[in-house]
């Protein structure tokens, strides 16, 4: 997927919304008839919500398991 300034005045796709649009989301075979196109708001909004649902992982810390990464101070 790649996201990128529309370029165009276009509309907000998002039901209810009536914003021009900033963003355009389409698939990486970059056919834009089947892009998204969003608003800034519409995508701060989309980003929170989906920050709700899919959140990253810390990496495993390999200093705090013991006999791992431990210096030897003798």
């Amino acid at each position: 997927m790649q996201v990128s300034k529309t370029g165009v005045k276009t509309k907000c796709e998002m039901p209810m919304c009536k914003r021009e649009a900033v963003y355009q989301f389409c698939l990486d075979n970059g056919d834009k008839r089947n892009s998204l196109n969003l608003c800034e708001n519409c995508v701060k909004e989309l980003y929170g919500q989906i920050g709700k649902i899919l959140t990253p992982k810390s990496p495993k810390n390999m200093l705090n398991k013991k006999g791992v990464g431990v210096i030897d101070e003798r």
